[in-house]
């Protein structure tokens, strides 16, 4: 009876624990959905040959990292100011965020198609050729989706909508991974653009699904002081993320341009089983912004957040040690590909780098909490522009395990200038 008693009051524990309800409510589905990735990385493995997994893994990061670009840092913007206003007010916020994305995209997309600034881009990073003129319609249309389903996605967790946001994960995980493997499976043609295309396809029809929930929150009223709001938060936030997508994307432009297609499948492998550690921080930042944000007293934050370091630290160590083991029982019975083998060597530091760059993103919160998005963006600039330079210095002469050195050392560069900085900011608003 004790035993069932001390369940019974750990139940109602967490039922009132607001971080720990929504844990239970978002973050388990999230993570399994963005975490299918790595659930069906053996099936991909097995469908697809090592160049092609190196190809679209290429192709797939690029357009990854350059959504964080043509985000325009609004996402940011929504988060913060969404809870600062009531009703109507928030509708104008909304409307107003998205019509200056909608502006941005016009302006650049415009630009790029009309001066094949895209394709010069292509013909720069690939150093060996690829038929763009394939790729080129879809990539520039899987750029606007992911954008598009990057703010829908923040505005049901921002304004808390749980039970959109599990419908909306849980189809995007059955109906968009379930068609590109039986498509894959059946398919004779270019797997690399029959893959991006139907995933692209089913993640845009599901897009557009919940896109009409999110526009019947808007009030079309353009208000101007919440621009200048909005492009305060934005416009620091968007030049740190041109500048980490330059800087983050330079190991995999290295490799490829120093070793062939089938390392870069190797080595983007082993990074996509360690993302399990940003799958896990990105779906709790989620969970935690919205209640970090709104909390007014620093100390406590302060508090709360050194608590919350340490859970994660010695969580996601927890997993990494369980993925390792996992992934070796896995070649051992030719579930991963064989000629995978090597990717044991380089996964404890692949999962130490993204176990520090972890910690860091819960620091790096504060940038926004203390709206110092400048600071935030020169501090991040400064500590990309090293890592660019140990990309370049590394990776031509020792391959891939320069990139993981490079990775490394950069993020803890990157911990400490942030925790540095963010320290001193904490001390200057005591005093």
């Amino acid at each position: 009876m004790k035993l069932f008693d001390a369940n019974d009051n750990i139940l109602k524990t967490i039922q009132k624990n607001e971080i720990a309800n929504r844990f239970a409510k978002v973050f388990s589905v999230d993570v399994l959905v963005k975490g299918s990735t790595i659930l069906l990385l053996p099936v991909y493995l097995h469908l697809m040959t090592q160049e092609e997994v190196g190809t679209f893994n290429y192709i797939f990061a690029f357009i990854q990292t350059m959504t964080t670009v043509f985000i325009f840092g609004l996402s940011s913007a929504q988060s913060k100011l969404y809870h600062e206003y009531k009703e109507t007010e928030r509708g104008q916020l909304l409307f107003s965020t998205n019509l200056v994305l909608i502006l941005f995209l016009v302006f650049v997309l415009f630009a790029i198609y009309v001066f094949g600034l895209d394709v010069r881009l292509i013909n720069f990073i690939f150093e060996y050729p690829i038929p763009y003129h394939s790729y080129r319609l879809p990539i520039l249309l899987a750029l606007i989706t992911s954008v598009g389903s990057y703010m829908l996605f923040n505005y049901l967790l921002t304004s808390e909508k749980i039970r959109r946001v599990q419908l909306y994960n849980l189809l995007r995980m059955f109906i968009s991974n379930g068609f590109v493997i039986g498509i894959l499976y059946f398919s004779k043609s270019d797997k690399i653009l029959t893959r991006f295309i139907t995933y692209f396809v089913c993640e845009s029809l599901l897009w557009i699904c919940f896109l009409i929930g999110y526009v019947e929150q808007f009030r079309f009223i353009v208000d101007w002081e919440k621009i200048k709001r909005i492009l305060s938060i934005c416009v620091p936030v968007f030049l740190l993320s041109l500048i980490s997508t330059i800087m983050g994307f330079s190991d995999k432009f290295f490799i490829q341009r120093k070793t062939d297609m089938s390392i870069m499948a190797f080595y983007t492998t082993g990074v996509t089983i360690a993302s399990v550690c940003s799958l896990i921080i990105m779906s709790f930042q989620n969970i935690w912004l919205p209640i970090f944000l709104k909390e007014k007293n620093v100390k406590e934050n302060i508090r709360k957040t050194q608590k919350m370091t340490k859970i994660i630290a010695f969580t996601l160590i927890l997993i990494a040690i369980f993925m390792i083991i996992g992934v070796k029982i896995a070649l051992i019975f030719n579930i991963i590909p064989t000629v995978y083998n090597d990717i044991v060597k380089i996964l404890p530091f692949l999962f130490l780098s993204q176990i520090i760059l972890a910690v860091n993103a819960l620091w790096s919160n504060y940038f926004l909490y203390f709206e110092k998005m400048k600071l935030g963006a020169i501090t991040g600039g400064f500590v990309y522009f090293i890592c660019f330079f140990l990309n370049f210095i590394l990776i031509p002469r020792f391959g891939v395990n320069g990139a993981i050195v490079s990775l490394l050392l950069g993020n803890c560069i990157l911990l400490f200038v942030v925790y540095t900085v963010i320290n001193r900011l904490y001390k200057k608003v005591l005093k």
